[in-house]
């Protein structure tokens, strides 16, 4: 049983993100192989850990997503020796229609938990998705550590709605088909900002959650395949931190494989002390964001800020009046709660103050007619 776990732990490429295996590379069969005959087995030694399902949904590139949570408690993981790792694979497989299962895999180092933390009182999260086509499919998931434990789950989901990427039956990764370049006929450049922050409010956040990186990413990827652009710039930026942690100019659709790497590794957990003591303050990082991009080439024809605003800092009272007039249109794709009415945060107060529109984003829908204005715009 220890000898599977160890091919399993072996062959997982170390890596944040999660990746499809390949059936038919060498690699790809064994590590299918492995996990097929660990499945079959009794586990030998389990972990407690609890599994979020998550019910497949339309995402903002008009795709089917469905995916997981898992968490353990501390201790479970950091059983055994340095370095410890944990391996998790997942078999998709079509029921309705019938078809080849998928086997999705990552591999995870266990941090250390803090000096003196009460490890009773901590529990560690990871999580995975995948595309879907229209159909029914069973999920079977196994999680195994360096100290040879293990945690299953096994449940079906049901993917209601019609996949503008996937036909009935198919399985897709996360980490491909984004966004493959701009369509011909687009106009002007964009210079697009992308908060990387949780979308929905969390009592307690230290990482972006699968869900949380998807919807960014898909977000994404339909500004640039429906804004109506020939070319952009990417500024990825966690203003708690007030700092930028990816940049991509000019944007091409590998980066966002890169980005989608980048965005696992992003740790909301410990705020500089400097940073809370001096600033800049949140208002004014946007503004220098922003000259930095008006100081480029090409110059943007508009400014688009993605991002949730629940987690957009303190409102700023007065943009600068220099930075306003030489501002090209600007636009807040603003990641919004339903119904619930909500303060004007640094983002959407910076863009009504450069005289650009904010569109409050919580379905699917509401992302079509804001990115139809925005392409229209460019005529």
């Amino acid at each position: 049983m220890k000898a599977l776990s160890a091919i399993l732990l072996m062959l997982a490429a170390p890596a944040p993100a999660q990746w499809l295996a390949d059936p038919g590379s060498d690699a790809g069969r064994q590590l299918i192989a492995a996990f097929d005959a660990q499945w079959r087995q009794k586990p030998a030694r389990t972990i407690p850990c609890r599994i979020e399902k998550f019910r497949p949904f339309l995402d903002y590139a008009l795709r089917v997503w469905s995916g997981y949570g898992l968490a353990a408690p501390a201790p479970a993981l950091l059983e055994g020796d340095p370095p410890r790792e944990i391996v998790t694979v997942a078999r998709v497989t079509p029921v309705e229609p019938r078809g080849e299962p998928a086997h999705f895999y990552q591999r995870l180092r266990v941090p250390e938990p803090p000096s003196g933390a009460d490890l009773r009182k901590v529990e560690m999260t990871l999580g995975g998705g995948w595309l879907l086509g229209r159909g029914k499919y069973r999920v079977e998931l196994m999680a195994v550590t360096t100290a040879g434990g293990e945690c299953r789950g096994e449940w079906t989901v049901k993917a209601g709605e019609n996949s503008a990427a996937l036909a009935p039956g198919q399985i897709g990764s996360l980490e491909r088909g984004y966004w493959t370049g701009f369509p011909e006929g687009g106009r002007g450049h964009a210079a697009v900002f992308l908060h990387a922050s949780p979308v929905r409010p969390r009592r307690y956040v230290t990482r972006l959650s699968p869900w949380d990186r998807h919807v960014l990413l898909s977000t994404l990827s339909s500004v640039l395949r429906e804004g109506g652009f020939r070319s952009a710039s990417l500024t990825v930026f966690d203003l708690t931190r007030r700092e930028v942690v990816f940049r991509a100019a000019p944007l091409r659709p590998e980066d966002l494989g890169k980005l989608a790497r980048r965005l696992a590794r992003v740790d909301f957990g410990t705020i500089p002390l400097r940073t809370l003591q001096e600033g800049p303050p949140p208002g004014d990082f946007l503004q220098d964001l922003v000259r930095r991009e008006l100081r480029g080439e090409p110059r943007p024809d508009a400014l688009i800020f993605i991002g949730a605003r629940w987690r957009g800092g303190p409102k700023l009272r007065t943009p600068d009046p220099a930075l306003k007039q030489a501002a090209p249109p600007a636009y807040h794709l603003a990641l919004s709660l339903p119904n619930v009415a909500e303060d004007a945060d640094a983002m959407t107060s910076l863009v009504r103050g450069l005289g650009g529109r904010v569109f409050p984003i919580y379905l699917p829908k509401n992302l079509a007619p804001a990115l139809r204005q925005i392409r229209e715009a460019q005529r």
